[in-house]
């Protein structure tokens, strides 16, 4: 749900690989609650491959988007709230 799930479905394999080494190592962070960071702190350094080879591997469903923040009951139930930056208000 936005604001809060990156798309990962398709990127390159190293660029994620590399992402998701620096969340597990702390080089890279979000506002708290850090959930990228907690789970890429549980994983290790060949499940981090496994995971980059096997995101990289699938194809973006055609219409894909990620669910707007107004979205059904259900669907923002799911969401966690990780640490993603409220975007700045406008006057």
């Amino acid at each position: 749900m936005l604001p809060h799930v990156p798309g990962l479905l398709g990127l390159p394999r190293d660029y994620l690989n590399a992402q998701l080494g620096a969340w597990r190592t702390g080089k890279r962070r979000a506002h708290a609650p850090d959930c990228m960071a907690d789970i890429a702190k549980r994983l290790q350094p060949q499940d981090i491959e496994a995971l980059a080879s096997w995101l990289a591997a699938q194809a973006v469903p055609a219409g894909s988007a990620a669910a707007p923040s107004n979205a059904p009951r259900g669907v923002q139930d799911a969401a966690v709230g990780c640490g993603t930056a409220k975007a700045p208000q406008r006057p």
